[in-house]
């Protein structure tokens, strides 16, 4: 029916841009649409039968958030056209387009299209503008860093309704940063990152790096600069405009997700050397020590104090029982 496709663009023009759709059969249109707003990003999923859609310059002059949108296409192909670039895509493939100029797309598969959105307000991207527009309407592939992009947007996917509140603030935060990544990933290929620019995106990949494997406890100024292809005094450089070192670095990080473990009524019951362990902490004493300087007090008083009182301590305190 006709209303469903309005119903289409309605949420296409609150989740993404205003645009113009058309089908070749409105009365079998069908469409299915799932968002999770993290704040500045928003992760969107869209599967619909085949469509054609325009954004032109008369909607970008009623509405244009000035965003750009990361997308993977899933299953089915479509076509992508911006910036005088056309960009055939098929499942696996990635693709940037930009809310503030022009374009068109169109389902090619009969069958119709399912795809991954991800919301990357302009202003929220540090890289060099110009650049990333060379990125526009061209195929994006996956590799490494794309399937980490990938398997973090599916699994947002499937849990983001059990988030507790507070989570979406750091998810939006872990999101972008590694959306960065893989865009920058992307324009390193390409030799178009200036040194400033470079130093950025390095930076956001090691950041991430460190974030995703502080369990590990061979994380270590060494493996970074491994993995990242860089010797390990460049690492050190890096980290000095932070006026901080890796090594330092690593610890606030595993000490603070202690510190969360620790105030967490749902890890009462779980030990405090397991806590410290599960972060890369393989000395109970060196981290009671670190925790203490850090915070000002021992992990079991700072527990004690964070945590609410178990019904029975409630009862002692209050002079029953």
């Amino acid at each position: 029916m006709p209303e469903r496709l309005d119903w289409f663009a309605d949420k296409v023009g609150r989740l993404i841009a205003p645009v113009r759709l058309s089908c070749p059969d409105p009365g079998t249109f069908r469409a299915r649409v799932g968002t999770l707003d993290l704040g500045a990003t928003a992760f969107s999923l869209f599967e619909h039968t085949p469509l054609h859609t325009f954004r032109t310059s008369s909607l970008i002059r009623l509405r244009d958030p000035e965003h750009y949108q990361l997308a993977l296409i899933t299953s089915g192909s479509a076509i992508l056209t911006q910036h005088r670039r056309t960009v055939s895509l098929t499942a696996g493939d990635w693709v940037l387009f930009d809310t503030s100029h022009e374009y068109e797309t169109e389902t090619t598969d009969r069958s119709g299209s399912r795809h991954l959105l991800l919301r990357l307000p302009r202003h929220s991207v540090p890289l060099p503008p110009d650049r990333v527009d060379a990125l526009v309407a061209t195929r994006l592939g996956g590799g490494g860093i794309g399937e980490v992009l990938r398997g973090h947007l599916l699994s947002i996917a499937r849990h983001g309704g059990r988030l507790r509140a507070g989570d979406t603030e750091r998810l939006n935060a872990v999101t972008r940063d590694l959306a960065v990544a893989f865009l920058a990933h992307h324009l390193d290929r390409r030799r178009t990152l200036p040194d400033d620019a470079h130093r950025t995106s390095l930076l956001t990949r090691i950041d991430y790096f460190i974030d995703v494997n502080l369990a590990d406890p061979r994380l270590t100024p060494a493996a970074i600069a491994d993995h990242h292809r860089v010797s390990v005094r460049t690492l050190h450089a890096l980290f000095e405009g932070r006026r901080t070192t890796v090594a330092a670095t690593i610890r606030r990080r595993r000490l603070e997700r202690c510190r969360r473990d620790l105030s967490d009524p749902e890890l009462a019951t779980r030990r405090i050397a397991d806590i410290a362990a599960h972060w890369g902490f393989t000395n109970p004493s060196v981290f009671s020590r670190t925790f203490r300087a850090t915070y000002g007090a021992t992990p079991g008083t700072y527990r004690r104090t964070e945590l609410p009182p178990q019904r029975g301590e409630r009862r002692r305190r209050h002079g029953h029982g």
